[in-house]
């Protein structure tokens, strides 16, 4: 049985992650931890593996990159910019079935990752 201080991490660390823009552990850690001393760079660490786990987040393991995470588990693929390392979330109709699908080619799928990388648009305005 989890005690109340881990609950408390937990939930410190899950509300952090759905106000953060896809970020590392260590940069979730450094976005929380002035408000949250007691929070150790360890526990989020574990706090996270162990709710991508669970399939309460998702892990995202994206071309040069440190791993990070994303609150939204609803099915939708990812834009990386290979510049600033900038990740933004791809709803687009065309991919959700695609994404959503629970056999391809005779596989029952357990994931399902769509990764497009290239320039952002800050990126690219700096760049003409």
């Amino acid at each position: 049985m989890e005690n109340k201080r881990n609950t408390e991490q937990k939930r410190v660390i899950l509300n952090a992650l759905m106000l953060a823009d896809h970020p590392t552990a260590s940069e979730l850690y450094e976005r929380i931890r002035d408000d949250n001393p007691h929070l150790s760079r360890a526990t989020v660490f574990r706090v996270l593996g162990q709710f991508a786990d669970d399939g309460v987040i998702r892990k995202l393991n994206l071309l040069g990159s440190d791993t990070r995470f994303d609150a939204r588990t609803t099915p939708h693929a990812h834009c990386h910019c290979v510049k600033c390392g900038r990740v933004t979330d791809v709803f687009e109709g065309d991919f959700v079935p695609v994404l959503s699908s629970q056999e391809v080619a005779g596989y029952k799928l357990l994931s399902t990752e769509i990764e497009f990388n290239g320039l952002c648009p800050d990126c690219l305005a700096k760049d003409n």
